[in-house]
């Protein structure tokens, strides 16, 4: 396409936009959404290169929801609104509208009002059935819209556990590796203690935030090779004990460097490299696992 034609396109899209009423509050709902999304994925993927997985994470589970809707499109062309699912869409774009300025402090808060405006938008377009039909797509969209949702998780699994018991667990896996390997180790509640010095394990070192990463991938992994739902339960319920199981390599190592080794091998234990360095195996380990989930053939019956 040439600068001619790109021009071409521009000023009839343009045109297009403006042309009815119906398309001037879509396009105006559309400008404030694009607008988030903009910061948004830019922000994911300066996460994603520095090696953050959770940016990579969110931005393939929005590819992932628009490639459901891309292969749906057939479908999608056929889905008219009604008028009341119309106004309903209008509704909900105005109001995100003009809550938008007022939300402009609070990510979360943004992420909220521009969901509820592409909900206007899809609800306005094809109408409130597009839901029923593409519950899964708006889901995977939706929630890599959203940011940071490690706060929310957390909550809830403080919530329904015992105080400080994933932290109680790390401690009580590295102390028994520790005897396991001839050190002279204590440990109780989610103190770790050897000769040379403690450490407690707190939040961000129990695994959690790794194990939650993991069961993502796990569901985007059995969606896009379209497996059945008791294999995507598995693969999600593999990749959380994998994860808590590598964790506890980490913890070792953090006690030993605590210990023996000085306040440079702790930071680097503790820090980006020592992170990236047990994310990378226990995500290699993790793909051969669910390959082989995948390719496996199911038993014939004996005849």
């Amino acid at each position: 396409m040439n600068r001619k034609q790109t021009k071409q396109l521009a000023t009839r899209l343009l045109h297009e936009s403006i042309k009815t009423t119906h398309s001037r509050i879509l396009t105006a709902g559309l400008l404030f959404v694009f607008a988030y999304l903009a910061v948004r994925l830019f922000k994911l993927l300066i996460f994603s290169l520095r090696g953050f997985s959770s940016g990579i994470l969110a931005l393939g589970v929005i590819s992932l929801g628009l490639w459901f809707l891309w292969k749906d499109r057939r479908q999608l062309e056929k889905l008219q609104a009604g008028d009341e699912d119309r106004l309903l869409g209008y509704v909900l774009i105005l109001g995100g509208a003009v809550l938008f300025p007022f939300c402009v402090t609070s990510e979360w808060s943004l992420a909220l009002v521009c969901s509820v405006i592409l909900t206007g938008v899809a609800c306005s377009v094809w109408g409130a059935a597009f839901f029923q039909k593409h519950l899964l797509s708006t889901l995977l969209i939706l929630g890599g819209i959203l940011p940071n949702k490690s706060p929310i998780a957390k909550a809830l699994w403080q919530a329904f556990t015992p105080p400080n018991s994933l932290e109680r667990l790390m401690a009580w896996g590295g102390g028994w590796t520790l005897k396991a390997i001839g050190q002279q180790v204590k440990f109780a509640n989610d103190i770790i203690s050897l000769p040379g010095g403690s450490v407690r394990v707190d939040w961000g070192c129990n695994g959690f935030d790794m194990a939650l990463n993991i069961a993502v991938a796990g569901l985007m992994i059995g969606l896009l090779f379209k497996q059945r739902r008791s294999h995507i339960t598995l693969m999600i319920a593999i990749g959380i004990f994998l994860a808590l199981v590598f964790n506890i390599p980490r913890i070792v190592l953090l006690a030993m460097s605590q210990a023996y080794w000085g306040k440079s091998a702790f930071e680097f234990w503790h820090g980006f490299w020592g992170g990236q360095i047990f994310s990378a195996l226990l995500f290699t380990t993790y793909y051969y696992v669910v390959m082989a989930i995948i390719n496996r053939k199911p038993l014939k019956p004996k005849t």
